[in-house]
């Protein structure tokens, strides 16, 4: 049962942008290349190893489930290639020569291909990558439970049959009364429409049989789509999917669509790695998701800094995306009768390795010449060893994470699994690093092999390299939780934290964790749920380039869970099948989507909100539960705020938007406005808008839904927006458009302007446009006062041109009359009111000519050529315009005469 143990060395080469994996070279000085699982796979094809099993079993990787490889029929692998910077058209030409190429990443600067393991190496060669690392498979929140049925709820018994004769659903929603979702609908009449929810999980519908088809649970209204017999027709937007997986995604859709039935539903797949799970995020984000929920963990998520999949779940909250996750299900709480009663010991932590000599019976990391050991006795004595017990045999897995920045782990460290059944320590398993620059390795115990009782856990360090240095170390169960009965070093002391369980991105601060209670139970936490609180000890994880993240100036404590949820909701086929053959969905994946869900009543609820608003009103809404263990966990660490609550939710949000809302215009400066009473409105907010400034800004009784505004301006474009308001101070608002018409023309005219009033000066800011203009054309004056009716003369003699209106640029547009003689001309104009507005110069030049129609009648036939008939008609006319002009020059001169 010995395994080979990979020495876990990480050399960095900054200067080259690229982490030791790649194609630079290993100085004499610099520590021996690392031995990635990428490496151990390689050299095991290459020993004959040809399937899944016979590549498992040369690793310290489970077979099958969480954490194993994926591979083909043909033995090849799923392997993630990380490059220094997004490869381009030739660099992926070379992958393609190497490995078939199956994906390039969006939101990083990586591929996923499909690879003989043998050729790894070569991959790991090429210009400008990082490294390679096999997938493996995650890690989703489902769990089972002890806890009994209910024979009332599930009288019923198996297969999907209607709930009652009244009933559009096969059966009742679980949550619906604990989360008082089902009060919560009624009450606010909300039911999730106009509210996308995003599902990341294994998969939909992998096409494995399952008790029942996507078909028959839309039939039985417990899913969306044509034929709901509750009317909800949308179907699931299946965006990703995977051919592996247990459809854990579908059953979280039915947990989702019982709470808010109203909502539009996506799915993408999460599987395929860290890399493949952020591209689904992203996507999801892309197709409109308002939510996202996921249910998956991988073991290479670091447990010190916010990784790849925490980079994708903040680029999308800060496109407004509310965001859940299940906090895991890795909890275990030491037995009665054991030095660990009532303690949380599923996890072990300590902020600073402390080096110790190993015991003699300790193996060294292969081509290791020196090594030390961890020392998990925080006090005067030492003990490189942690024992395990388990009330039953089972094959255990451990993650070891240490406090090194991804792109920048200089520290060689594994996690050794013995055992002492037979009396001296046996070797029985030694951690797999994942890839070079994650500070992070995982260990199972192969179940192919016997089964252990108890287990004692070693951390080696590698000191070959000389200087070495003393990371955080955090170690946490993969496999086994539920049967850990007691752990030797059980308390928190000092910098060693014990039962810390929570990890990757549902306990680094970049998500909403969710926690589990059985929702018969609602205000005690499930035994499996995982605590924090977590640690951050840099800055986030860069998605695009491999280089290290700064240190925090200081450790930043996370505290765990956000808020709980309830699970055991009844699916149709997925979760843990009951004697009587009802399904029910246990572990934080189920509480994960019912808390999203409640999210999602909110939002149609309250739709001006940002999703950052809604979730603090869901923190401070939840309702108090009960610590298992206080005297080693605070309530924050445990279930977090507490147990969601929707009808409290939606009370503590503002009145939803004001419907009905109407404006008109009653006169050129006055609207009136109308809107719906809105039920708990304790009064309305009223305002008027000229583009982004407010005019009036009224607040108005509850009793009061219409308004009117005056002293407003002609001819303008107004934005009214009413709020309604409750409880909090932030609300949506709703406005509507509305435009004042132009007045009519005055009846009456005024008297034109005195030469004395005229005076010699023009007024200024009055500009004539143009300032040459044809009798019987336009001119255009600007400096007027704006949208008003001016009326304009011409002088010398008083020519009245009418009224004009001004317009919001203060410009009037008069023809003149093509009476007006050639020559420079004063043109003036008075208000409405009478008052003199001013003058400005404008110089008249004689009309043009207009053109001579053709004869009405045909010509008289005379014996000559018809063809001139026209050219003498024409000449005619020429000699009637001539005397025109002649006239026309007389009467300039006349007009010249003092």
């Amino acid at each position: 049962m010995r395994r080979a143990l990979s020495a876990v060395v990480v050399s960095t080469v900054v200067g080259a942008g690229l982490i030791f994996g790649g194609s630079g070279a290993v100085a004499d000085d610099e520590p021996a290349p690392v031995t990635t699982l990428a490496d151990a796979l390689a050299s095991a094809a290459a020993d004959g190893a040809t399937d899944a099993a016979a590549l498992a079993a040369s690793t310290s990787l489970p077979a099958t489930g969480p954490g194993s490889l994926t591979v083909d029929a043909s033995g090849a692998v799923q392997a993630t290639v990380t490059f220094a910077s997004r490869p381009d058209v030739a660099t992926l030409d070379a992958v393609a020569a190497i490995a078939t190429l199956e994906t390039v990443h969006g939101f990083s600067a990586a591929v996923t291909v499909v690879a003989d393991p043998q050729r790894l190496p070569e991959l790991a060669a090429l210009p400008g990558v990082v490294g390679v690392a096999p997938v493996l498979a995650p890690a989703t929140s489902v769990a089972n439970s002890a806890a009994a049925t209910d024979p009332a709820a599930e009288a019923a018994g198996p297969g999907i049959r209607l709930a009652a004769e009244d009933s559009c659903r096969a059966f009742g929603v679980d949550a619906d009364e604990p989360l008082r979702s089902a009060l919560a609908r009624e009450t606010f009449d909300v039911d999730g429409t106009g509210v996308t929810v995003g599902i990341i999980s294994d998969s939909y519908e992998s096409g494995a049989a399952r008790a029942t088809t996507p078909a028959e649970e839309i039939a039985a209204g417990l899913l969306p789509g044509p034929g709901n017999p509750c009317g909800y027709t949308s179907p699931v937007e299946v965006l990703v999917e995977s051919t592996s997986g247990g459809d854990e995604g579908r059953g979280m859709a039915q947990l989702v669509h019982g709470v808010a039935p109203g909502s539009r539903l996506l799915f993408a797949s999460g599987n395929g790695g860290t890399n493949a799970m952020a591209d689904s995020i992203i996507a999801l984000a892309d197709a409109g998701a308002d939510i996202i929920v996921d249910d998956l963990g991988y073991a290479e998520e670091p447990r010190f800094q916010q990784g790849l999949i925490s980079a994708a779940i903040t680029e999308v909250q800060n496109r407004g995306v509310a965001y859940y996750s299940a906090v895991g299900n890795d909890n275990a709480t030491g037995h009665p009768r054991t030095p660990s009663a009532g303690k949380p010991i599923a996890a072990w932590q300590t902020m600073s390795y402390r080096p110790i000599a190993c015991p003699e019976w300790v193996e060294g990391p292969a081509d290791a010449t020196s090594w030390d050991c961890l020392d998990f006795d925080p006090g005067e004595t030492s003990d490189p060893t942690d024992t395990l017990s388990y009330s039953r045999a089972v094959h255990p897995g451990f993650v070891l994470s240490w406090g090194e920045a991804v792109y920048d782990v200089t520290t060689a460290l594994s996690l050794q699994v013995y055992s002492s059944a037979s009396g001296e320590p046996e070797l029985i398993a030694g951690s797999e690093v994942f890839s070079s620059w994650i500070p992070n390795a995982l260990v199972s115990v192969d179940a192919e092999g016997p089964a252990y009782d108890e287990v004692d856990l070693v951390v080696v360090r590698d000191t070959s390299a000389g200087e070495v240095g003393t990371p955080a170390v955090w170690i946490g169960n993969w496999a086994g939780a539920g049967a850990l009965t007691t752990r030797e070093h059980n308390e928190t002391v000092g910098d060693d934290l014990v039962g810390a369980a929570a990890f990757g991105h549902a306990a680094d601060g970049s998500t909403i964790g969710v926690a589990a209670a059985d929702w018969r139970t609602p205000t005690l936490p499930e035994s499996y749920s995982s605590p924090g609180p977590g640690t951050i000890l840099f800055e986030p994880m860069n998605a695009f380039e491999p280089v290290p993240s700064a240190a925090l100036p200081a450790p930043l404590v996370v505290a765990g869970p956000e808020v709980a949820s309830v699970d055991g909701n009844r699916t149709s086929f997925f979760g843990q099948l009951s004697e009587d053959g009802v399904y029910r969905f246990f572990g934080t994946s189920a509480a994960a989507p019912n808390a999203a869900a409640v999210h999602a009543l909110a939002a149609e609820y309250a739709p001006g909100l940002r999703a950052g608003e809604v979730t603090e009103a869901l923190l401070v809404t939840a309702r108090a539960m009960e610590n298992p263990f206080p005297a080693y966990r605070t309530d924050a660490e445990v279930f977090g705020a507490g147990l969601v609550d929707a009808n409290a939710l939606l009370e503590q949000l503002p009145p939803r938007a004001v419907a009905g809302l109407e404006a008109e215009a009653l006169s050129p400066t006055s609207i009136a406005v109308s809107w719906d009473a809105v039920a708990g409105a304790t009064a309305y907010r009223v305002e008027v808008l000229a583009g982004d400034a407010v005019l009036h800004d009224v607040e108005l009784d509850a009793e009061v839904t219409a308004t009117t505004f005056d002293a407003l301006t002609a001819e303008s474009s107004y934005t009214v927006r009413v709020t309604a308001i409750g409880a909090s101070a932030y609300g949506p608002a709703a406005s509507v458009d509305v435009s004042t018409p132009r007045p009519a023309v005055p009846g009456t005219t005024p008297a034109a302007p005195t030469v004395a009033e005229l005076g010699s000066t023009p007024a200024p800011g009055l500009v004539a446009t143009p300032a040459t203009v044809a009798a019987g054309g336009t001119v255009t004056v600007t400096g007027l006062p704006s949208r008003e009716y001016v009326y304009g003369w011409f002088f010398s003699d008083p020519t009245a041109l009418g009224w004009a209106w001004t317009g919001a640029d203060g410009a009037a547009t008069v023809t003149v009359p093509a009476s007006v003689p050639a020559g420079a001309h004063r043109l003036a104009f008075r208000a409405e009111d009478g008052t003199l507005l001013g003058w400005v110069a404008l110089q008249v030049t004689a009309a043009a000519p207009a053109p001579v129609p053709a004869p009405a009648v045909a010509l008289a036939r005379t014996g000559q050529d018809t063809d001139l008939a026209p050219v003498a008609l024409w000449a005619a006319a020429g000699l009637l315009v001539g005397a025109g002009l002649t006239v026309a020059a007389a009467r300039r001169r006349a007009a010249s005469r003092p």
